[in-house]
């Protein structure tokens, strides 16, 4: 896989603060990502505590805002100091926090969302991503990713047999929802209530 540092920077330093710039092939696509999040995470939102891991510039949390969404509390990671800086100025009241999902300390939440920030991790920090939401969230998390057995250089790619196995070995419930985008899934795993 490549280095996640060397290819966003070239998208931001080439398309700017857009979606574009974070590696998005448009405003449309980021968009029908968010809103499948949006689907899976519905009834959670307005009540939850969330925090967002690959935030980029916040364009989630405006997402929700545009729809009238808010969340009872929302947190921005993004690894990219630079893309904190800019969600900083771009939504005020709430934070956003310079951490690598990988390898710091993460707070705790609700719920852990990821919208294209799992699409260039290899195969083993895919998983190692998933597990740190995972043991930082309450009750689950809900991400999308690049759907299907496709071998590329760049971009990471997983079946819905993957993922489910996955919920299955950690006794998550997994709901998916594909047909959104060509290639694309978005997945909520759900911790069963105690």
């Amino acid at each position: 896989m490549i280095n996640n540092q060397t290819f966003y920077k070239t998208s931001f330093k080439k398309y700017g603060i857009s979606p574009r710039g974070l590696s998005w092939n448009s405003k449309e696509n980021q968009e029908v990502r968010f809103e499948a999040i949006t689907k899976l995470l519905q009834k959670e939102i307005q009540k939850s505590c969330i925090v967002d891991a690959g935030c980029g510039f916040g364009d989630l949390y405006l997402y929700w805002q545009s729809l009238g969404i808010k969340p009872k509390n929302y947190t921005g990671i993004d690894s990219f100091a630079k893309f904190i800086s800019i969600a900083s100025q771009r939504v005020s009241n709430v934070a956003f926090l310079k951490k690598d999902i990988l390898k710091d300390s993460l707070p705790m939440a609700d719920w852990y969302v990821a919208s294209g920030s799992l699409n260039i991790l290899s195969d083993f920090d895919t998983w190692l991503f998933l597990e740190n939401m995972l043991l930082h969230s309450h009750q689950g998390i809900v991400f999308n990713i690049l759907c299907g057995e496709k071998q590329s250089e760049v971009f990471n790619y997983k079946t819905e047999d993957e993922i489910q196995e996955f919920a299955k070995r950690k006794k998550l419930t997994c709901n998916i929802i594909t047909g959104y985008l060509k290639d694309d899934m978005s997945v909520m795993l759900q911790k069963e209530e105690e």
